[in-house]
Formats: structure tokens, sequence, C-alpha cells
């Protein structure tokens, strides 16, 4: 994402951008900063720029697109 891709947004689509990637990376325990996180931002940004506005649709699409991995369990407790 480039400086200039962030021009075309207003303050109102920037707020929600960040504020429904920091619910998402919430929610997953993710930090946005992680490669996780950086790829949710970036669907969000896309998201907003097809014209998604709703911050439940975006956490949803989020949410199917940007799941983190599963935590690894130990052996020991999986083959128990």
């Amino acid at each position: 994402m480039s400086l200039f891709e962030l021009v075309s947004f207003t303050d109102d689509e920037i707020e929600l951008i960040t504020s429904v990637v920091g619910r998402w990376s919430e929610r997953n325990h993710v930090d946005v900063k992680s490669e996780h996180g950086q790829a949710a931002l970036t669907q969000a940004i896309a998201l907003v720029s097809s014209g998604m506005s709703s911050p439940g649709a975006i956490l949803g699409r989020l949410d199917e697109v940007c799941a983190p991995p599963a935590p690894e369990y130990p052996r020991s407790l999986v083959d128990e």
C-alpha cells in the first residue's frame, strides 16, 4: 500500500478500516503488525475500496478470508 492509495480515502473510511482491523485482531489474538494482521489490513482496505461500508460485513469477511492459523497443541494433548 502506498501513500497515494490512502489519499483516496475519507477520514471516515480510514476510521472504519482501522477500527474493524483492530476489532478483528483483538478477537483473533493477532498482532496487527504481524503477517496475518497486515493481510487483514490489506483485505479491509480492498473491501472499503470496493464500496463495502458495514463494519459487521467487513469483519465477517475478514473472518472468512484472514483466519489465523489454528494453535498448535502439544502432541501429548492431541493423542490422548
